[in-house]
């Protein structure tokens, strides 16, 4: 297993904004095309109260590393699950690659707090892979692509928040 954490502070009013923008499909969109993501479906949507529930199919631009392509077959997706904790301001992710029939996940928190007028976000987990010689290089390659690709989600996210707050301006 190769842990990852990332942290970063968006100037956001509250916690609730920052969630809003996560789960505000037209931000998916546009941080899936600044993400080289080609396609997202989401398979289920369950909201309650307590927590919302959304799987979705994700299918990134950049295909399987050459070093272990002879190993597998078709195009890599990976299956996504969002559980947001509410009371918690936390979300609970699980993320599937297609490749490696199982043998390999990522499992995170991204967990927010409220601190004055900004928002710490924390997102923590592991990578897991499970093939023989290959695990450690396998869980490196796919942080680093976490590595690259978060902050490009992070100044999607924050630009997203910056229009927010002057709509609201705009409103008042």
């Amino acid at each position: 297993m190769t842990p990852f954490s990332f942290e970063h502070v968006f100037q956001a009013a509250s916690v609730a904004e920052v969630f809003a923008a996560y789960f505000d499909p037209a931000h998916t969109r546009e941080q899936d095309r600044r993400m080289d993501i080609t396609e997202r479906t989401v398979l289920s949507l369950d909201d309650n109260p307590d927590e919302l529930r959304r799987i979705c199919k994700v299918v990134p631009r950049r295909q399987i590393p050459r070093f272990i392509k002879p190993l597998f077959s078709g195009p890599l997706h990976y299956l996504e699950t969002a559980i947001w904790r509410r009371r918690d301001h936390a979300i609970d992710l699980d993320i599937r690659p297609s490749i490696l029939q199982g043998r390999a996940s990522i499992k995170a928190i991204y967990r927010l707090e409220q601190v004055g007028t900004t928002v710490h976000r924390r997102y923590e987990g592991v990578v897991s892979v499970d093939i023989a010689l290959l695990s450690s290089r396998i869980e490196r390659g796919i942080v680093a692509e976490f590595e690259r690709s978060m902050p490009v989600a992070t100044t999607c996210t924050q630009e997203w928040l910056d229009r927010y707050e002057r709509s609201v301006a705009a409103r008042a």
